[in-house]
């Protein structure tokens, strides 16, 4: 452990899966940045409607900002395309604050690319 990740707080390395009601992920760390992989966006979908589920409005109700609070970089892949990140410092951007994407980056590129390869396979 280094200085710097003293100052962080606790610092996870992960590797393992997710299981939603009709999808799986996978959610992994190399260095400081958590990986999410998605087999398509559907999954992407469960996983937000998971984070708005009831279980985290009860949390927020108490005061609480949330059940997690990421502070280290996410890059979040469809197919293994990048199609957004979430850097803790960085603001989402134009594009994702009218998606309602935040705080995650959109890369449009990325996003056209992942649905290609769906068309395409």
């Amino acid at each position: 452990m280094t200085p710097a990740d003293e100052q962080r707080g606790l610092l996870i390395e992960a590797d393992m899966t997710v299981d939603l009601p009709e999808s799986t992920l996978r959610l992994h760390s190399e260095g400081d940045t958590l990986y999410v992989e998605a087999p398509d966006f559907g999954a992407l979908r469960e996983l937000r409607a998971t984070a708005t589920s009831d279980a985290v409005d009860w949390l927020q109700q108490r005061g609480f900002e949330g059940p997690l609070v990421i502070e280290t970089p996410v890059l979040v892949r469809v197919r293994g395309v990048p199609v957004a990140r979430y850097e803790p410092a960085r603001s989402a951007g134009w594009l994702a604050d009218r998606l309602g994407f935040g705080p995650f980056r959109v890369d449009l590129a990325g996003v056209l690319q992942a649905t290609g390869r769906r068309l395409w396979h």
